[in-house]
């Protein structure tokens, strides 16, 4: 097997929105997520790889901007003495149109891959998680399979609302086979309408002897597919736009006609392990970031202090100034005096006045809160200036926005106009 990573770092749907994004920004995969940005953490995952090493890693960014930033980014990265990017395989990064849905990156994807590749290696750029790859490749041998999903619990913030009576909007459903080995339904997702009635096909049915479907666990974004199948199906059918929602199901339908050498496998991702989606950026973006400090603080790939936190030894502390365990403060910060940080995210370069309380949120990067400020639940995005006396509450606070002293903010989304 040779198998070949594709990272896509596409704008996959609009539920994050631009608050967060300054202007020159490239895209929300440079938003830290932990102490690490969004992409950061794709490609983590693919070049620590051992067992089955991918030749090459390609990136698909969303335009010419997007893709320069990118290189530049990970030219960077592979600097670093401690990056996990430092003994990474080939990383080449490409530029689709913007607007291009992800089959379609996927497809412009063929000119890259080497002749010798059988099988894709593709990982959503929002995919923040700790689960070896290798493992998933293996799966995909073992089970002689076209495509295999990795399929993992929802976090308790990522639950889709429901509704007494009334089929839940945006719903997941996911069918397995009574061993978890196979995919053999999928249907559903943020975006379609709610669905009143799951139309099951008599194929499967036949083919099954026993059908489960699931909504507590989701496909999160990590796909190993066979090269040559996927290629000549996108080739063959230009109507396959996204590759969660319209590529995959394909490949479940398809195994039941007979038209697919194997199946669709499910690689089942363990209770222990960290898999998760970062396509929001409230609650997904605010909640990975606090998990990621709290329990999964082996992502940070930073030691632990002895106070159960990680505070980059540039960050200066003022006088009885606190950072609790489950904390996380990039280099380059600044606490005057008698500052709390509980169970927060702080990016670098970030300068806090006295007196000031964080606590539940996600500070990023450049972002100034004056004297007496009080934060809980927020997002704070990069660059904006938070006044004295300010009380958030659950709020996101835009890129490069000004609150002005003494606001009152509770549950609010407050952004630069015409940025």
């Amino acid at each position: 097997m040779r198998a070949h990573g594709v990272v896509l770092a596409l704008e996959r749907d609009a539920a994050f929105g631009d608050a967060l994004l300054r202007d020159g920004d490239a895209s929300r995969y440079d938003l830290e997520c932990g102490m690490a940005p969004l992409a950061h953490h794709a490609l983590r995952a693919i070049a620590t790889m051992r067992r089955h090493r991918c030749e090459k890693i390609t990136v698909v960014c969303a335009g010419d901007a997007h893709a320069s930033v990118a290189r530049e980014r990970i030219e960077r990265w592979r600097e670093e003495p401690s990056s996990a990017l430092r003994e990474a395989p080939t990383i080449e990064v490409v530029a689709a149109d913007e607007g291009t849905d992800t089959a379609r990156a996927l497809a412009a994807c063929e000119r890259f891959a080497d002749e010798t590749t059988t099988t894709l290696l593709v990982v959503q750029g929002d995919v923040v998680t700790d689960v070896a790859l290798d493992d998933v490749l293996s799966a995909h041998l073992v089970n002689a399979a076209t495509a295999t999903c990795a399929l993992a619990k929802k976090r308790a913030w990522a639950e889709v609302e429901t509704k007494a009576g009334r089929a839940p909007k945006g719903m997941r459903y996911v069918g397995l086979n009574a061993d978890e080995t196979r995919v053999v339904f999928l249907a559903g997702g943020e975006h379609d309408e709610a669905k009143k009635r799951l139309k099951l096909q008599r194929s499967a049915l036949n083919a099954t002897a026993e059908m489960v479907i699931r909504t507590d666990v989701i496909d999160v974004g990590i796909y190993a597919l066979e090269a040559r199948e996927t290629f000549a199906a996108l080739r063959e059918k230009t109507y396959l736009k996204s590759l969660r929602f319209d590529l995959v199901p394909h490949f479940v339908a398809e195994q039941f006609r007979g038209t697919t050498a194997g199946g669709v496998a499910a690689y089942m991702v363990k209770p222990d392990k960290y898999c998760v989606a970062v396509d929001t950026a409230k609650p997904a973006l605010l909640e990975a970031s606090r998990e990621i400090a709290a329990e999964f603080h082996h992502l940070l790939e930073r030691p632990l202090s002895k106070y159960d936190n990680v505070v980059d030894p540039s960050t200066v502390i003022g006088a009885k100034s606190t950072i609790g365990p489950g904390c996380a403060v990039a280099g380059q910060c600044t606490f005057k005096d008698k500052c709390s940080v509980k169970k927060s995210v702080v990016a670098a370069e970030c300068v806090f006045g006295s007196g000031v309380k964080i606590s539940n949120s996600l500070i990023l990067r450049g972002a100034v809160v004056h004297d007496g400020a009080q934060i809980q639940g927020c997002i704070v995005g990069p660059g904006a200036v938070i006044g004295a006396r300010v009380t958030a509450k659950d709020s996101i606070i835009g890129a490069a926005y000004e609150v002005e002293e003494d606001a009152d903010l509770d549950a609010e989304t407050v952004v630069v106009q015409n940025k």
